[in-house]
């Protein structure tokens, strides 16, 4: 798609958004969603992220895709289905449009017409860009953290740079990369960066969420190594908000914990 078919598509309200529960890693506990965007193509189909948000990161259109995102995920955090629940939502935000004032006085604004409190919002830093103003992201964070949100650092890896300098930003937690994580078993390089990485984090007291919990010998090893949270299809896969219920009411977290 060119810029002005991502546009239209994004004006013709074709992104849906997706819903993949995070649990604790102690106790099973559900305690928030991440927000994933889907787009409705009318003639592909149901697209995943990497089909489109690239493109749109690409076409200068980020900052209209974070609205879009923060604006749904907001109103299905604030509807009957999500509310009762009493779950926090991550949200996207990729390095562009975080460093961009506006950008968070549009999502505090969206906030507050859903009704929502801002300790149930985390914002997701994405990885789709490298991090060469650390100053300036320190800025965005503490107008982050003291407009109440969480904050954290989305698919740590080996091959994100200025990890160390990153942690020491005021962000509340991080998420180690799915396939690190599915890595752990075999390569003693994954296992040596993760646990290094958690006992960092531990230092600075950040929360770490293993993403790509798929098995529960994944679930016990991260439990292990002292992640705090697990996301991945062991718990659920990307659920529509009229979904989350159910899956809520059947989840028997303390069969893993």
């Amino acid at each position: 798609m060119d810029r002005g078919e991502l546009r239209a598509a994004l004006a013709a309200g074709l992104l849906e958004m997706r819903y993949q529960p995070i649990v604790r890693l102690d106790t099973g506990a559900p305690v928030g969603l991440e927000a994933l965007a889907r787009l409705n193509h009318p003639v592909l189909g149901i697209m995943l992220p990497g089909l489109f948000v690239p493109q749109l990161e690409d076409a200068g259109l980020a900052a209209e895709l974070t609205d879009r995102v923060a604006g749904t995920a907001f109103a299905d955090m604030a509807g009957a289905a999500l509310a009762p629940l009493g779950l926090r939502v991550g949200v996207n935000l990729p390095l562009d449009v975080l460093l961009v004032p506006a950008a968070l006085e549009r999502l505090d604004a969206q906030r507050r017409t859903a009704g929502l409190d801002a300790g149930q919002i985390v914002i997701e830093l994405t990885e789709s860009q490298p991090v060469t103003d650390l100053a300036g992201l320190r800025r965005a964070t503490e107008r982050v953290r003291a407009a109440g949100y969480r904050a954290v650092i989305d698919d740590i890896a080996p091959s994100v740079p200025l990890i160390a300098e990153l942690m020491d930003l005021p962000f509340t937690g991080l998420k180690l990369d799915m396939g690190l994580v599915q890595a752990v078993p075999k390569s003693q390089a994954a296992r040596g960066f993760v646990t290094g990485t958690i006992a960092a984090a531990a230092a600075r007291g950040l929360t770490v969420v293993a993403e790509g919990v798929e098995d529960r010998a994944t679930w016990g090893r991260m439990r292990a190594m002292g992640a705090h949270q697990a996301q991945g299809f062991l718990v659920a896969p990307p659920l529509m908000a009229a979904e989350v219920p159910g899956w809520m009411a059947g989840w028997d977290g303390l069969s893993f914990a």
